[in-house]
């Protein structure tokens, strides 16, 4: 990381993301602007192909050194062993391997809680549909302020086969406390999937801390890599609990001898075809933000702007916040009273070239602090809506 101030490294950051200054750009838990790294990576690989083709050994072992550094740059995000990385095109798609690698009986129970994305919910109404599996909600309150461990430990029973939970909030950024839910998992031998949509790149995810069984993260939000990249977190210990529902060429091993066996490593729950221009977009970026922006300034300023941001809000006249504490993760949400949440998107957007976004479901507005934006666009926000 660079030792500048500051500001001079805000700047450098800025214009490798010409996305971010084109616009004020308060979305990263929608999707991150990409840098220039990644875009270079991508345009590469793309070159390559185009001019040498898709042939021969050279080919494939360039393929697989593209999905190896991909891997291994998730892990050191993650605090994982390379093994334990599974590369994915999405959130969704890791919530599904893990969601359906379970042998559900007909009264079977899942817990997860009143504040998940569709992602995570998908998947569930889908076994329940198909299975017979009671799903449980567990309440953790209208913003999510009610700690998740006791609202979970007391929906466990002797069904209980899976718990499914966020580790920030979609709705409000509220940060939960994943790891006391992720122990008293192991305790009773329940495997803990946890959402890391609004965490991964947000804030600081270290698995083995945590305890997570299981943990899907995208890379075109807060780590601003390119669509439809994206890593599932397998434990080790955890791995054989979970059956693969699909398997490809890379999910097999290929041994002399061996007729049909699964890999040894989470690569077991990975298909083939995946692009690889994009996943050296996704290596290229997860590389960028360690050793240009650096890790831990990042989340440092994440947090100081979600601060910042909070208290600036919070004067306007008539907006009331939902979430429940400033500075946990990058993401805000609150209500302007008396106004469409979806008239104020679009006219922000119109009339002042800012992008933020509703969230139908508490018919809020949410603001994303990226490590790119800067104290003065939070000012020129708050200015708006206070127009507005």
């Amino acid at each position: 990381m660079h030792d500048h101030t500051d500001h001079t490294h805000i700047r450098d950051i800025r214009q490798e993301m010409p996305a971010a200054t084109s616009r004020l750009y308060f979305n990263a838990g929608t999707f991150g602007p990409l840098m220039s790294s990644a875009l270079q990576a991508i345009q590469e690989r793309l070159q390559d192909e185009y001019i040498h083709g898709r042939l021969g050994m050279a080919t494939w072992d360039a393929i697989r050194a593209i999905h190896s550094n991909a891997r291994s740059r998730v892990a050191y995000l993650l605090n994982a062993d390379e093994s334990e990385i599974a590369l994915t095109g999405n959130t969704g798609e890791g919530m599904n391997i893990i969601s359906y690698g379970i042998n559900w009986q007909p009264g079977d129970e899942v817990i997860t809680t009143n504040h998940e994305h569709y992602n995570a919910l998908g998947p569930l109404y889908q076994i329940r549909d198909r299975y017979g599996v009671t799903i449980r909600f567990a309440d953790l309150g209208a913003v999510g302020e009610r700690p998740a461990l006791k609202a979970i430990a007391d929906l466990v029973t002797a069904r209980t086969r899976l718990i499914v939970l966020s580790h920030v909030l979609w709705t409000t950024g509220a940060l939960v406390n994943v790891s006391e839910v992720c122990y008293m998992g192991r305790e009773h031998g329940i495997p803990v999937l946890v959402d890391g949509a609004q965490s991964a790149g947000a804030i600081p995810v270290d698995v083995k801390a945590l305890g997570a069984d299981y943990y899907a993260i995208p890379m075109q939000k807060w780590l601003c890599g390119p669509d439809g990249t994206g890593a599932l977190y397998v434990r080790r210990e955890a791995q054989n609990a979970i059956k693969s529902t699909y398997v490809g060429y890379p999910s097999m091993k290929h041994e002399e001898g061996v007729d049909w066996a699964l890999n040894e490593s989470a690569q077991r729950f990975e298909m083939g075809g995946r692009h690889p221009a994009a996943i050296a977009g996704q290596a290229a970026a997860l590389q960028w933000l360690k050793e240009f922006v650096g890790y831990t300034w990042l989340f440092e300023r994440i947090a100081t702007l979600s601060t910042y941001a909070y208290a600036a809000l919070k004067t306007i006249p008539g907006l009331v916040m939902l979430t429940p504490k400033e500075g946990d993760s990058g993401l805000l949400s609150f209500r302007l009273e008396g106004h469409d949440e979806d008239k104020v998107v679009q006219q922000l957007h119109d009339e002042y070239n800012i992008y933020i976004r509703n969230i139908p479901s508490l018919k809020c507005l949410r603001v994303s602090t990226g490590f790119y934006n800067t104290e003065e666009e939070i000012d020129t926000l708050v200015k708006a809506l206070r127009e507005i």
